[in-house]
């Protein structure tokens, strides 16, 4: 996740805030990794324009961060290979991408 609140984008100070108090409610069954996120609703709510504002990808995998009305939402990491269980990708093996901002 600090991987993922590196990049720039907005909404990010938010949602680095709300990971201090999110809790995982979630885990998918089926051993891709992917996380469910349950945050107070009395944190500062992050302005993103896109529910995933920022990702990463490395070969064959995808982490996707998840943001729902401006709360932190869901992590979900998405597999290519389909290997279960699949290890949680390391930062040195991925790539960081965040959304650009929209001009207003």
């Amino acid at each position: 996740m600090d991987f993922l609140l590196s990049a720039e984008f907005p909404g990010r100070d938010e949602l680095k805030s709300q990971l201090e108090v999110a809790q995982a409610v979630g885990i998918c069954e089926c051993g891709c990794g992917t996380v469910d996120f349950a945050v107070n609703d009395s944190v500062a709510r992050a302005v993103c324009r896109e529910p995933i504002p920022v990702e990463a990808y490395g070969p064959a995998i995808e982490v996707l961060l998840f943001v729902r009305d401006g709360i932190l939402s869901s992590l979900e990491i998405v597999d290519y290979e389909d290997k279960r269980p699949l290890p949680y990708p390391q930062p040195t093996d991925l790539k960081l991408w965040a959304r650009p901002s929209r001009k207003s």
